[in-house]
């Protein structure tokens, strides 16, 4: 029996949000903002800290620097009851971090340093303690230079040989990402990117066709996250579906991919259906998409149940 509920494996970053920003001040002039927050982010360590919040026992397997933002990442961390025993440091580079002017909107260009995200991998020696969960959860291929490829590939494969349930998520992707998915497709049994994501990869636009497209190549569960669209599901039994989002105040979608994902994780832990998982999933990005950050207004998993149950969805658009 594994030891833990999941792992979450790869991307984490130190996120330093600013709300709402509606223009960069001309010169060395300022503006005035209501609110600055540093945040545990990233595909792998938001979907982590969001799990901890709604319950589950979560282990984080990254590399963050020594330096004073790998301090606060681990601390962080640590605060939400992650396990950091395979948070490895690295000092030859700085932390992973990102600078978001979040708009009125809520979207959020980035100013990004790859950082310890490119130095990242698992050691021979900790291969064993990574894969100690239900699920293992990787997330940031793309951006973790050195882990990316055959490295990826063989940690997922050994994942499923020991009988994993292995779950799936990109960061930034384009068409040239796909090379470094297509061998993994077969060994993942929930794939969860946002439409953009998937649809620059395939070369699609419907998320029908989308979705089939990495059905085809392997891939058991298709997730595909569409914002204010909600969300299309094609998964290895039964037919297709959809599901609205919820109407919400949208403060700042940092992290709502992630949260997403955590909410999956946390339905397949207590072996709920997958429409119902994902329906919770929508209420945990709802919660995070009504605060600043990867964490949001998320608070625990009996207040994100309330809210499943009793925030509104918006109207259905046609799924082409």
């Amino acid at each position: 029996m594994p030891s833990f509920d999941v792992s979450s494996v790869g991307f984490a970053v130190l996120d330093v949000l600013g709300y709402p920003v509606s223009r960069i001040p001309e010169g060395g002039r300022a503006d005035f903002i209501e609110q600055i927050r540093m945040t545990v982010a990233g595909t792998a360590a938001a979907t982590a800290v969001d799990c901890a919040i709604l319950g589950l026992n979560t282990r984080m397997v990254s590399t963050v620097g020594t330096d004073e933002m790998g301090d606060f990442l681990v601390n962080k961390m640590n605060a939400f009851g992650l396990d950091t025993t395979l948070v490895r440091r690295d000092g030859s580079v700085q932390t992973s971090a990102t600078i978001l002017p979040v708009r009125p909107n809520g979207e959020r260009p980035a100013l990004h340093v790859p950082g310890t995200a490119a130095t990242f991998d698992v050691a021979d020696e900790d291969m064993e303690a990574a894969l100690d969960a239900r699920i293992i959860h990787i997330g940031g291929t793309g951006l973790l230079r050195t882990f990316d490829g055959a490295k990826t590939l063989r940690f997922i494969q050994k994942a499923k040989e020991l009988g994993r349930i292995t779950t799936f998520d990109l960061i930034q992707a384009t068409p040239e990402t796909t090379e470094l998915v297509l061998p993994l497709l077969p060994y993942i049994d929930y794939f969860i990117p946002s439409i953009e994501e998937a649809s620059a990869m395939a070369g699609l636009e419907s998320p029908v066709e989308v979705a089939r497209w990495f059905k085809d190549k392997g891939v058991k569960n298709v997730i595909l996250t569409m914002g204010g669209d909600g969300v299309y599901v094609d998964p290895e039994q039964g037919q297709s579906f959809s599901l609205a989002a919820h109407d919400i105040d949208v403060v700042d979608t940092t992290g709502c991919g992630d949260s997403f994902s955590a909410g999956v994780i946390v339905g397949l832990v207590k072996g709920w259906t997958l429409q119902e998982s994902v329906r919770f999933a929508g209420a945990v990005a709802a919660k995070v998409a009504m605060g600043l950050g990867s964490d949001g207004t998320l608070t625990s998993f009996d207040d994100t149940w309330a809210a499943m149950s009793d925030w509104p969805l918006k109207a259905m658009s046609a799924t082409n």
